[in-house]
């Protein structure tokens, strides 16, 4: 097992986030082929206008994460602030990130349909627990990291900072559940339960208590609680027996238990935005893998939601192996390393004593306008204040 004290797990957490996340955004929406023959093999980050010569608004910038590491800042955010989840605040910091208005919701980067409707509901007043989508989307999954650092040590409170987190824009349960399960799997690895098939099972004992407790609890304003009260236990649970088996075998048999779960367009691939797919393949990467890089660079090769399948898997992958497993060069590239390990290591330490901690605004804003500036091809800007990008890492690969 990994040596790896708590503060150091939190941080390789919250990084290994930022690192998946930004890893795969400029190659989410593409088919492993397809990144095979713009890019080869990806193992670093890359220019998305390779891919997406004719969709300038999928070009990311080298190193910069998307709306699912905002999304966890956020929400680290206001624990620091309340020790709890407070729904109004967090709501306030999602419209502070949308506005001044501008492209993709302001400073918003590669948000998706759910959240869009959500801000929209927001900026007309309605309040958290008005909102929410009823599809299975796996937004509460991907940012909820925060969440299981926090609050490791008193699972009562971390279900109901879950919970809230989540109900303001996900009500199916199989979006909450999804959640669940991925601070589960944060809360065990983080205490150094070894990298074994029996993590799933205890993942899905946990899971399976939470969904039944959703249910008896918030049954009159979750949906889908009828048909698929048990999708992500058993789908955690079936991940177990595909272990041993070959990869192309493993993913097929994820997909075909996630399609049993009702997914709506039917799910074609084991990272797509789909809690039922996407959560158990991870937690089967995490165990067939030997290293962070390699389970990393496995999963947003798939393609599809690249940037949440690497977010996700990051997290798990940090609890597991600790800071000193993500590559320098990952590190290295990674835009506001520095304002993401402070949450972190005041995350763990339940303070934000000693630790200066950039406006998270500020910071989200800048950053949304340098990505514009290189979309525009005119040079990076900076100014007095403004976070300074640090240096790149390797150069992209190019094109395979």
């Amino acid at each position: 097992m990994p040596h790896a004290n708590r503060i150091d797990r939190a941080r390789a957490c919250l990084l290994g986030m930022a690192a998946g996340d930004a890893l795969g955004a400029p190659l989410e929406g593409l088919v492993a082929q397809q990144i095979r023959a713009h890019y080869g093999v990806v193992t670093d980050y890359v220019d998305g206008s390779i891919a997406w010569k004719r969709k300038p608004y999928r070009w990311r910038l080298p190193g910069l994460y998307s709306d699912d590491t905002q999304q966890a800042l956020a929400v680290a955010d206001t624990l620091l602030a309340f020790s709890r989840i407070d729904p109004d605040h967090l709501v306030g910091l999602y419209l502070a990130m949308a506005n001044p208005k501008g492209n993709h919701l302001g400073a918003h980067r590669g948000v998706g349909r759910s959240f869009r409707q959500a801000v929209a509901d927001w900026e007309q007043g309605k309040r958290s627990r008005e909102t929410g989508t009823t599809s299975p989307g796996i937004g509460a999954a991907m940012r909820i990291a925060p969440v299981a650092i926090y609050g490791a040590g008193n699972p009562e409170a971390m279900f109901d900072a879950v919970m809230a987190a989540s109900l303001m824009t996900h009500r199916d349960i199989r979006s909450l559940s999804g959640a669940m399960a991925v601070a589960y799997t944060i809360r065990h690895l983080a205490a150094g339960k070894p990298k074994e098939p029996s993590l799933l099972f205890w993942v899905a004992a946990d899971v399976a208590k939470a969904e039944d407790r959703i249910a008896a609890e918030f049954g009159a304003e979750v949906v889908g609680i009828p048909d698929y009260r048990r999708a992500i236990s058993s789908a955690i649970a079936r991940a177990e027996t595909l272990i041993d088996l070959p990869r192309e075998r493993a993913f097929s048999a994820l997909v075909e238990e996630a399609n049993r779960h009702s997914s709506e367009p039917t799910c074609r691939r084991a990272t797509q935005g789909f809690p039922p797919a996407l959560i158990p393949v991870c937690l089967y990467l995490l165990l067939t893998t030997v290293s962070f890089e390699d389970a990393l660079v496995e999963i947003v090769n798939q393609g599809g939601d690249a940037d949440t399948a690497g977010a996700i898997l990051g997290v798990m992958a940090g609890a597991h192996y600790g800071l000193d497993a993500i590559p320098d060069r990952w590190l290295t590239g990674l835009h506001n390393r520095e304002g993401i390990d402070l949450r972190a290591r005041a995350l763990a330490e339940q303070s934000t004593q000693g630790l200066a901690i950039p406006d998270l605004v500020e910071t989200e804003r800048h950053l949304t306008q340098l990505e514009g500036a290189n979309r525009e091809g005119r040079p990076p800007f900076g100014r007095e204040g403004a976070v300074t990008p640090p240096p790149r890492g390797s150069d992209p690969l190019p094109p395979g």
